[in-house]
């Protein structure tokens, strides 16, 4: 494989949410999270998004955190702000109070709860997005995620985006697990940032010019991803780590890990629908962990 010349994105933590006995947003422990992983080499977090349990964060519990972020001493331009919602209004205020609070990129989610919209439907509703933030310095990274949202960002649909608005489109943050996918975004867009939702698959994409990734696995061993941007071989735990993930209700398993890293069993809450893992599935994750590595790393 030929490498070429990297974008440089870097590592960014898909923060998975932390929340107090009441079920509410833990905002002095999201921004010790936030600030120890910014310290171990992390070049942004990203907010509300899947792993953070986006989706079940209200607009002012964002907004919220991102403001908890700030006022903990996090520059607000390495914050990414995810909008994931289906209503133009909501994602165009939350985008908009985002970018005014500092942040300077958007991980931007396709509509998700009609199922069988057309291509050109969903391209549709990022222009009257893209247009209704047009006045504001942002850098929008289009989120494939369709195993979630049923509703994929083909190469098409970036193009014509990319066509149309080639000072707001930033990237594409590939999760959707399909290495044709992200090799076909990797070669049809090197002006853009291609970022790699799958961590088994970031060595590879950053050979062929990946610029980073957006990842859940950075929230408990950044360790293992940063050096990959220096096109160095993978850890061999890597690629097992996030198959025992996978066996599991990834948001869980992630937040079950963090929790057992740190010694702190408060990680392990998680907002309805979602459901933490029982106590056999979480021994036995941990347990398994623990056999990848000699000794666990923890977070603080």
């Amino acid at each position: 494989m030929t490498a070429v010349p990297r974008r440089l994105f870097g590592i960014s933590a898909a923060l998975t949410t932390p929340f107090d006995e009441n079920g509410n947003v833990d905002n002095s422990a999201l921004s010790k999270h936030a600030s120890n992983l910014l310290q171990q080499g992390c070049a942004s977090v990203t907010l509300g998004g899947t792993t953070g349990e986006g989706p079940s964060l209200s607009i002012d519990e964002k907004i919220s955190a991102h403001m908890a972020l700030t006022k903990a001493g996090i520059a607000p331009e390495t914050i990414v702000f995810a909008v994931m919602e289906t209503a133009l209004p909501t994602a165009i205020a939350a985008a908009r109070k985002a970018l005014d609070l500092g942040s300077k990129y958007l991980l931007v989610a396709p509509p998700f709860y009609f199922k069988g919209t057309s291509e050109r439907a969903v391209v549709d509703w990022f222009r009257h997005f893209l247009n209704a933030i047009a006045d504001k310095p942002a850098k929008v990274i289009l989120y494939n995620i369709p195993q979630m949202t049923a509703a994929p960002m083909t190469p098409d649909m970036v193009g014509v985006l990319l066509k149309a608005f080639p000072d707001f489109i930033s990237g594409v943050k590939d999760s959707s697990g399909d290495w044709e996918n992200t090799k076909a975004l990797l070669e049809q867009f090197k002006e853009l940032d291609i970022l790699i939702g799958d961590e088994r698959l970031l060595a590879p994409g950053i050979q062929l010019g990946g610029a980073g990734a957006i990842s859940g696995v950075a929230n408990f061993r950044p360790d293992l991803l940063i050096p990959l941007l220096d096109k160095h071989d993978p850890a061999p735990q890597l690629s097992p780590m996030v198959n025992l993930l996978l066996e599991y209700p990834v948001t869980a398993a992630v937040k079950s890990l963090v929790g057992h890293l740190t010694r702190n069993t408060d990680w392990r809450r998680i907002r309805a629908p979602l459901a933490p893992l029982d106590q056999a599935q979480y021994d036995i994750l941990t347990s398994k962990y623990d056999g990848l590595f000699t000794n666990g790393t923890p977070n603080d």
